[in-house]
């Protein structure tokens, strides 16, 4: 006897794929009409992608440099240079945090605006990209100023 083609494939990778794609499938048709539109563009997932796996590789630095910062840390400077706010080391993850909220609060103002200005979306999406950069450049700030 021979195994049904209908039948699902659960233990393979294929199997697995083909149940997450449907699943996304029963998810679209759930959402409201103005979002499917953002949710089925391949650039602004790949958007996201990007500015989450950058903001994970910050989380990643942070944790490597965690056990070399001192017991108190400076986060922000003055004009001259001087430090002016110091806390304890571990706010700063902080910044990573900070990185999660701007990237959700892009995406979904990106996702309200898709429907009627696409490149506002990706405008959003890149600024959050941006943003996770310019938090990488602020921790290997503090992480330098803290090693001299």
């Amino acid at each position: 006897m021979y195994p049904s083609p209908y039948r699902r494939e659960t233990n393979t990778l294929r199997g697995m794929l083909r149940q997450a794609a449907m699943w996304l499938a029963r998810v679209l048709e759930r959402t409201p009409p103005s979002l499917q539109g953002a949710l089925r563009d391949r650039y602004l997932w790949a958007m996201l992608v990007v500015a989450l796996v950058v903001n994970l590789g910050l989380f990643a630095f942070l944790m490597i440099q965690f056990g070399n910062l001192p017991p108190l840390v400076p986060l922000h400077f003055d004009p001259a240079g001087d430090p002016d706010r110091v806390e304890p080391r571990g706010t700063i993850f902080s910044l990573a945090q900070i990185g999660l909220v701007v990237i959700a609060a892009n995406l979904g103002f990106g996702a309200l605006v898709y429907r009627r200005e696409r490149l506002a979306a990706y405008l959003l999406a890149g600024i959050a990209i941006a943003v996770q950069f310019l938090l990488w450049v602020a921790a290997i700030a503090i992480v330098r100023v803290v090693s001299l």
